[in-house]
């Protein structure tokens, strides 16, 4: 499109002579399509941290594209770094692009430029008509015209023949050999507009000056940008063979892939007799058959596809409970099935829920791994990293909870720049619930999800403190999941700033959590999805915009379904005996009464100065009552008795409100 350049940028079109081929040969030698495909968390925000699994940038151009720019670089589409930048910090060396610009409006290109040292047309200066007329002649290019900031009216007249800082541009030249004029250019009266550099996307050229900028560039060790075209590396990469003929791209095994989808959502959780979707995502060649194989009940006779593209489903039913194993069988597009196909096979990446539920009345978990029951809540580490839900071998009441390993040994908090660490923002790791049955719950009136939770921070500061806890609940089998709470900054870190790893030593270490069940989840077949996501805090420095973890480990333990909080229904008592809890309270507090024999209960509530402000009986069956002391009757902040008696026992309590 160069032959739509406005007239007065003709003369000063450039050709950089530059050639990008995809290599054939990767670092290790093996043979490659010059395209890899990785599965990480980073992609949803992405920046530094996200240029994962680079190759050598003395001898690659690495480009990865993603889905979104993370908070350092909000308003970027794609960025590259200079060779001295890249001198400086190779690891964060190549172009980053959000995948829907790797081939619009010239924006590789544009980034390319950057990688041969070429500046924005304007110079530093990126904000619209920022700046003044000398800042905008900075690109240290003298065949683009002086340019006040970047125009934001797009491929217009107004921008293609803006004059403001142009009019009467020219340059003089000297000869270094004796100092005299040797000649006087004088270069359009308009901006540039059409250059691959600016933003006003009418990009059709580079100019002469700016092709012998790159190819100083490419002359200079700095950065290792003369490495790039050395014939030896040339020929490492695959570009070239022995005898300096380009090698075309070659044949490889294709890799297979998939990603299930279960209605719009992503998921690998899912319920009996619904339908599973399974999109291929094989890569790395071009796959002619593609056979997929299920476990679980799932129908398998023959689920072979013959010219797959990405993106073709399989959708399939499982019966059966269970981890369900997935075979896959990808073959290529040369030579024969037995020596150009690969089968992958994973055992623990979709889970089968029950086909019934359990009554959640009564119902508690506490991750104790000898408990089969334990199993039927399964935990997904979707990228397979460090951050995850895992048993651990402490508890709230016995030796057992399920941790969050959030504490990010990969780096530490001191002050510094952190190759290729960055932190977990972006992750998420799920378990879920078995299938519950909260039908015996009235509609109305309590019906609670509780649990017991401690946690810790790295950071004292609440803004770097980013960590989230969510739990949702799903009535229709897991198609769409509605959210019950999010719990954040302190209400996950009870035990404050700790710079080990977590882990809670004693009872005094766990916190009761009770929340609300609705209405509309009180059904006979509900399921729970419990979702920790990881945060980031970015460094307040001047020379980084690196974000770091500032979490630490999270423990959760003891979830049960209860009319009763937790402090209530968590509590472990030894017959004959009598508790009140919670205490101190202000709210609700409940007499909870262990009694072998078949008698009543009375409770008798004085306060401080004996007068009597409430009573009431229960009888107690199955050996415990839980007699409810409400709200509306601890009207005053302070200290009551509360006298409790059976036909064995009589029980005299302080109970405080606060």
């Amino acid at each position: 499109d160069t032959s739509q350049v406005i007239t007065p940028f003709k003369p000063y079109i450039g050709n950089p002579h530059i050639r990008l081929h995809l290599a054939t040969i990767d670092p290790n030698g093996n043979p490659t399509k010059g395209i890899t495909r990785r599965k990480s968390y980073l992609t949803h925000n992405a920046d530094d941290q996200a240029k994962y699994d680079q190759w050598a940038p003395t001898s690659y151009i690495n480009i990865w594209s993603i889905n979104t720019m993370g908070a350092s670089k909000t308003n970027a589409a794609a960025y590259a770094v200079f060779p001295s930048t890249a001198a400086a910090t190779p690891y964060t060396d190549g172009i980053i692009a959000i995948y829907t610009y790797m081939g619009t409006d010239k924006t590789i290109n544009h980034e390319m430029g950057h990688i041969f040292s070429l500046f924005h047309v304007w110079g530093n200066v990126n904000a619209a008509g920022a700046g003044t007329c000398a800042d905008g002649g900075t690109d240290l290019v003298d065949d683009t015209p002086p340019t006040l900031g970047h125009n934001v009216t797009g491929c217009t007249p107004a921008a293609i023949f803006d004059t403001i800082c142009a009019t009467n541009y020219f340059k003089s030249y000297i000869r270094t050999t004796t100092g005299a004029l040797d000649s006087i250019e004088n270069y359009p009266d308009t901006v540039n507009a059409e250059n691959i550099m600016d933003y006003t996307y009418c990009s059709k050229m580079f100019t002469k000056g700016q092709c012998q900028r790159m190819h100083n560039a490419l002359n200079s060790s700095i950065g290792g940008r003369n490495n790039l075209w050395d014939t030896a590396n040339l020929i490492r990469t695959g570009v070239f063979n022995m005898t300096y003929n380009f090698i075309p791209r070659q044949d490889v095994k294709p890799i297979p892939d998939f990603v299930p989808t279960y209605g719009t959502l992503n998921q690998y959780f899912i319920c009996p007799g619904s339908s599973l979707t399974f999109k291929n995502m094989s890569w790395n060649d071009t796959v002619t058959k593609l056979k997929m194989t299920f476990s679980n009940g799932a129908f398998t006779p023959d689920t072979t596809l013959i010219n797959p593209v990405i993106g073709t489903s399989v959708n399939n039913i499982f019966s059966t409970e269970g981890w369900a194993t997935i075979s896959m069988t990808a073959t290529g597009n040369h030579g024969g099935d037995t020596s150009w196909k690969t089968t992958t096979t994973w055992n623990n990446s979709v889970y089968v829920a029950a086909p019934t539920a359990v009554n959640g009345d009564g119902y508690f978990m506490e991750f104790n791994p000898t408990n089969s029951e334990t199993a039927r809540w399964p935990l997904f580490n979707y990228y397979n990293n460090e951050f995850r839900w895992e048993p651990s071998g402490t508890g709230a009441f016995d030796n057992s909870s399920l941790k969050y390993t959030g504490y990010d040994s990969r780096i530490n908090t001191g002050f510094g720049i952190y190759p290729n660490t960055g932190s977990p923002l972006g992750d998420y790791d799920d378990f879920y619930s078995t299938p519950m049955n909260l039908s015996s719950f009235p509609t109305t009136g309590p019906c609670n999800l509780d649990f017991f939770t401690s946690g810790a921070s790295r950071s004292s500061n609440s803004l770097e403190i980013t960590d989230t806890f969510e739990i949702y609940y799903s009535t229709n089998k897991g198609l769409a999941w509605n959210k019950l709470i999010t719990m954040a900054k302190g209400d996950l870190t009870n035990k404050g700033a700790i710079a080990s790893p977590y882990t809670p030593v004693s009872a005094n270490d766990w916190v009761a959590r009770t929340v609300n069940i609705p209405g509309n989840a009180r059904t006979s077949y509900v399921l729970f999805r419990f979702r920790y996501r990881p945060g980031g805090y970015q460094l307040r420095l001047p020379y980084s915009d690196d974000v770091y973890s500032s979490g630490n480990n999270f423990y959760i333990d003891r979830i049960s379904f209860s009319k009763f909080p937790a402090e209530v229904s968590g509590l472990k008592m030894a017959s004959n005996e009598i508790v009140i809890a919670p205490n101190p309270t202000n709210g609700n507090a409940y007499v909870i009464v262990k009694d072998a024999g078949n008698t009543t209960a009375k409770v008798i509530v004085s306060d401080i100065t004996g007068k009597v402000v409430y009573t009431t009986s229960q009888f107690i069956n199955g050996n415990e009552a839980q007699i409810e002391i409400p709200a509306s009757v601890l009207t005053v902040k302070g200290m009551y008795l509360v006298q409790t008696s059976t036909g064995t026992q009589t029980s005299t309590q302080k109970l405080v409100v606060y």
